[in-house]
């Protein structure tokens, strides 16, 4: 009896996951994530999200245009770049077909019309990318059907030769963890590895690359709920770094903590409690990655925003051991 009880509330809260994942948000996340990408080539690139091709609501996914024309994109997906460079991006739960493919011809060729001076932004300064998780295999097949030849250039990026645009076809799946984390992340079918380095990553990053980094965050610990749950509870480094980067409705210590305030009365005590157990949970996290050897103490100190002497101390009380350098 006990037996079927759990296994129909697991397939409840299955249900309930999948619910969730199907309402996510993945194109912002998108949007966020491609900036991450190509962070390292940001100040030669301008963005813009859901570009307005008409006034009645079509919309290309994302924009990027290279400031200089002549800059050379570090990224390997931005090899293939002109001066102006549509996304179409597809999540995990949609299709990339040859209907796709078509529509970001079209959107192409809007977006070059747009401006008031004929011929202002020349077809040759055009690029279109596709990108989803899975590869496309069915789309690829109508591709090399209509004359289109299809070719691999490196793990993940497929350029299809003969269009009216240079288009590549982005397979996230397949990129290299190390070197395309934040696209690669964006997936309903996560691994640890692809989400420890992704965290990894993420803690090197500044404020306002955090801001982007907790939109694709929010999206893929959703999308990935059930995982991301085990990994919690967990002894591993992934139960800690998880704490620090999710926001406020995944942190179930907090909203815990936060519902029996309520009850009880103790406003005051909850907020004090709250900014504690942050505190408490961001050295201990650090503490994790330290103690896997990911990040330095100095590192983990200027992250807590306190001296080392202090953050080694605070570590001490928390049980950990101080590596010798």
């Amino acid at each position: 009896m006990e037996k079927e009880q759990t296994k129909n509330q697991q397939e409840k809260n299955q249900q309930e996951n999948q619910k969730k994942s199907q309402k996510l948000q993945w194109h912002p996340a998108f949007c966020s994530a491609l900036r991450l990408e190509l962070l390292e080539d940001a100040e030669n690139l301008e963005f813009t999200d859901e570009f307005q091709l008409t006034e009645k609501p079509l919309q290309i996914d994302c924009t990027v245009v290279k400031v200089k024309r002549d800059c050379k994109i570090k990224n390997e997906i931005g090899k293939i770049f002109r001066k102006h460079n549509i996304f179409e991006y597809k999540s995990p739960k949609d299709e990339l077909n040859i209907d796709t493919f078509y529509k970001a011809v079209a959107y192409a060729c809007l977006y070059k019309v747009l401006p008031n001076h004929v011929n202002e932004i020349p077809a040759e300064e055009i690029t279109i990318t596709l990108i989803r998780d899975r590869k496309p295999v069915k789309l690829m097949h109508e591709l090399e059907k209509s004359g289109y030849g299809c070719k691999k250039e490196t793990a993940g990026i497929y350029y299809v030769n003969g269009a009216m645009f240079p288009v590549q076809i982005i397979v996230s799946s397949e990129l290299d963890t190390e070197m395309h984390v934040q696209l690669k992340a964006l997936t309903n079918q996560l691994n640890e590895t692809v989400m420890r380095q992704y965290l990894l990553e993420v803690s090197a990053f500044a404020e306002r690359e955090k801001n982007l980094a907790d939109i694709v965050l929010q999206v893929i610990v959703n999308g990935n709920m059930e995982k991301v749950q085990k990994w919690k509870g967990s002894e591993r480094i992934m139960c800690e770094a998880l704490r620090v980067l999710m926001a406020d409705e995944l942190n179930e210590e907090r909203m815990e903590g936060r519902i029996e305030g309520q009850r009880e009365g103790r406003l005051e005590g909850q907020r004090e409690g709250r900014i504690e157990g942050k505190r408490e949970g961001q050295i201990q996290a650090y503490a994790s990655l330290i103690k896997d050897g990911i990040i330095t103490v100095e590192i983990g100190a200027e992250k807590a925003g306190m001296s080392v002497d202090d953050f080694t101390k605070e570590m001490k009380l928390a049980g950990y051991v101080i590596p010798v350098v």
